[in-house]
């Protein structure tokens, strides 16, 4: 069996979505699913197959939409998107369809109450369908002139039957769809389902018409790509600014390294240099020491030995002039001494 498939064009696609809800019955189909509404009119608009001569569309600017009795419904598809900005483009293209209309002599109870629903694929909530009102600071409705509902396609799939309708399961699964795999998966589950037959069958369709670049290239869709530009060029922007951070932050973190880091090799170099220092200088002063130590010690016993050698001749010298018969007097008149320092030197070397 052929797979209908294209990745160029997947279910979620902003074109695909405009053309196969353009059909009546499956608008009404995705209408009832998500706000409960029953559509009685036959006439629906999309953006796929609108010209700028259609009234409606200087301002209704949704994918498709429907006028019924006097409610405006609108089904929009939003695949990349920021909260904020999404939140604010559905309020401002709802409050412009309140405005766009013409309101003859001061008759507003006569304005179209507009129901606007957005099929948000990416998980921006807890809830798998918000409905919004106007309300005042009580909580109690103000108007029923506009209502919103904001369906979270991967909160859907994540729910059980019991808290949505099957048919909005199904819509899930459908929009969920990124691959061939994933569409082969859908088709076996749901090809024996009247919605997910249809769902089958326009998808295929849509993908084989000839004119989807040119539908893609018209002014809505190419307005709304740059909508979506915007938020993927925040989120470009916010990973753009990180990166550029974290390389500020490392050329900062390494010069502020290399200050503390000389600082610190300072301090730790004079400390390990007066250690070095104070050992060199300990090891130098005992080499240098011994050194002085052995000189004078060397002197000193050169002296020693000198004033030793003299005194032994002295002592050999008197007691070779007392064998030839010198008296002791004598020796010392002759030497300076008296005779008693005679005796002494004598006696000292004995």
């Amino acid at each position: 069996m052929v797979i209908p498939y294209r990745s160029d064009y997947p279910p979620r696609h902003d074109v695909v979505f405009s053309i196969i809800f353009g059909h009546r019955d499956m608008f009404a189909a995705l209408l009832k699913a998500v706000t409960g509404h029953e559509l009685k009119t036959d006439i629906v608009y999309s953006q796929a197959n609108m010209t700028p001569d259609n009234v409606e569309h200087n301002f209704i600017r949704f994918d498709t939409f429907s006028i019924d009795d006097n409610v405006l419904y609108s089904l929009d598809l939003q695949n990349s998107y920021v909260e904020e900005l999404v939140k604010n483009r559905s309020i401002y293209y709802a409050c412009r369809s309140i405005g766009g209309q013409t309101v003859i002599k001061g008759r507003y109870n006569e304005l179209k109450r507009v129901i606007v629903s957005f099929i948000m694929t990416g998980k921006k909530s807890n809830h798998p369908v918000e409905i919004i009102k106007l309300r005042d600071e009580d909580g109690n409705v103000y108007s029923d002139l506009l209502t919103l509902y904001n369906v979270y396609i991967p909160v859907v799939n994540d729910c059980g039957s019991e808290t949505v309708n099957e048919s909005l399961k199904i819509f899930a699964a459908f929009f969920s769809v990124r691959n061939k795999e994933a569409m082969a998966k859908f088709i076996e589950l749901y090809s024996n389902t009247e919605l997910g037959a249809k769902l089958i069958y326009y998808y295929s369709e849509a993908i084989n018409m000839s004119n989807l670049d040119i539908i893609e290239k018209g002014e809505y869709f190419d307005m709304k790509i740059t909508e979506e530009d915007i938020s993927e060029a925040k989120k470009e922007a916010l990973i753009e600014g990180f990166e550029q951070g974290r390389e500020e932050g490392l050329v900062k973190g390494r010069e502020e390294g290399l200050v503390k880091g000389r600082e610190e090799g300072l301090v730790k170099g004079r400390a390990e240099g007066r250690a070095e220092g104070r050992a060199e200088g300990r090891a130098e002063g005992r080499a240098e020491g011994r050194a002085e130590g052995r000189a004078e010690g060397r002197a000193e016993g050169r002296a020693e030995g000198r004033a030793e050698g003299r005194a032994e001749e002295k002592i050999s010298l008197i007691r070779k002039l007392l064998d030839a018969g010198f008296s002791g007097t004598e020796l010392g008149k002759a030497l300076g001494i008296d005779e008693g320092g005679i005796d002494r030197i004598l006696s000292a070397a004995t």
